[in-house]
């Protein structure tokens, strides 16, 4: 069993058939439906795309409800920012989510987004667990069902000037990775303006090609070189679940998460007058800003403060414990991403549109951001 250090998530992962099976599934969504039936709490149950995903949550959702739980299912497979932003809008009052986040295509796992004042638990309750045969052939009443795109897709339009965006001319490659976020950034970005999202790997594969369905462990091969042979502005590279953003510019160069997020911090400072801390890892070795060697001279100029951990993990939950005092922006060594802006989890769909705007109110200029940034943290 792992804490994430995303706020409230409990998260339990594990390799189908050796440990993920129904038995395990089934007793530990046993124990938090005796938790939540106690407490007289609802949940939202979620999935990704991961292999069985809609199977299992149905699954939970039957457990859930037999134990007197008030418990409605996603519609389709949810990236995980979704699921956040409905409980923010308080459509339940916790959500367990059938995935095994970024990790590889052979795991599969739940995770618990709830208060922690909860005390919630997913360990395995060794009791008999009757549930109906599996899988579930009866269709579930519609209004056990519930549509968390449109209001997620809503609060991006809110946060996101979409029309500088369309205005602009920009040319985008968006690696979706097989998962949750395929079809988001094109359908918030339409047809109707000059801005072309292309989307690749988009169709949903319950084992992402067999690899990880995660930005920073993949190559990215295929999307580095349709963005430098195309001539195109930005990639786009989105986790399975919607949480890690990789950004690649013109010349087919992959940022390091530190850099991604040091470029969105110095934008939300100039474009919104965002003050307060910059939550970062190192950036890796092998990045051309290994060591952050002028950052005070950064921090001068931005008034932003850096705070550059190994594992950011304990700085973001103690930050996102106090709203006035959530980073500017935060991010992970995996890269996910959290812009305290808009809101307090990581959410690489917003990371990935609020990069596009970027661009665009730069004249659709990545690498002279990129450059002018390494200029000032480089230089003698």
């Amino acid at each position: 069993m792992t804490q994430r250090y995303r706020p409230y998530a409990l998260a339990w992962q594990a390799i189908y058939s050796a440990d993920f099976t129904l038995d395990q599934v089934r007793q530990r969504v046993m124990t938090l439906a005796r938790g939540l039936g106690a407490r007289n709490l609802s949940c939202l149950v979620a999935y990704d795309t991961r292999f069985m995903g809609p199977l299992f949550a149905r699954d939970c959702l039957e457990i859930l409800q037999a134990h007197g739980v008030e418990a409605s299912l996603a519609s389709s497979h949810m990236p995980l920012p979704a699921l956040h932003h409905a409980l923010d809008e308080h459509l339940a009052h916790c959500a367990l989510y059938v995935s095994a986040c970024n990790r590889p295509y052979y795991y599969n796992g739940l995770a618990l987004l709830a208060d922690g004042s909860a005390q919630l638990s997913l360990e395995p309750d060794p009791a008999q667990v009757t549930a109906p045969l599996f899988p579930h052939a009866d269709p579930l009443p519609p209004d056990q069902l519930v549509d968390l795109r449109l209001p997620y897709f809503a609060a991006l339009r809110e946060a996101i000037d979409l029309d500088l965006i369309r205005r602009t001319s920009l040319t985008i490659f968006v690696d979706a990775m097989n998962g949750t976020a395929a079809g988001v950034v094109p359908a918030l970005l339409s047809d109707s303006g000059q801005t072309r999202a292309i989307e690749i790997n988009r169709e949903p594969d319950p084992l992402f090609g067999r690899s990880t369905p995660a930005p920073l462990t993949a190559g990215l091969n295929r999307l580095k070189k349709l963005v430098r042979e195309s001539d195109s502005h930005l990639g786009l590279a989105i986790s399975a679940d919607g949480t890690a953003l990789a950004l690649v510019d013109k010349n087919g160069e992959q940022l390091d998460p530190a850099e991604t997020a040091l470029l969105i911090a110095t934008y939300m400072a100039r474009q919104y007058r965002q003050r307060g801390a910059v939550v970062i890892p190192p950036p890796d070795l092998a990045s051309p800003l290994a060591g952050l060697p002028r950052v005070t001279a950064w921090e001068e100029q931005t008034g932003l403060r850096v705070e550059g951990l190994r594992d950011p993990a304990e700085r973001l939950v103690e930050l996102l414990a106090l709203p006035r005092q959530r980073p500017v922006v935060g991010a992970t060594p995996d890269g996910e991403i959290i812009i305290g802006r808009y809101a307090g989890y990581a959410d690489a769909i917003l990371a990935g549109l609020v990069c596009i705007e970027m661009v665009a109110r730069s004249g659709g200029n990545l690498r002279s951001l990129i450059d002018a940034q390494r200029e000032q943290l480089l230089k003698p």
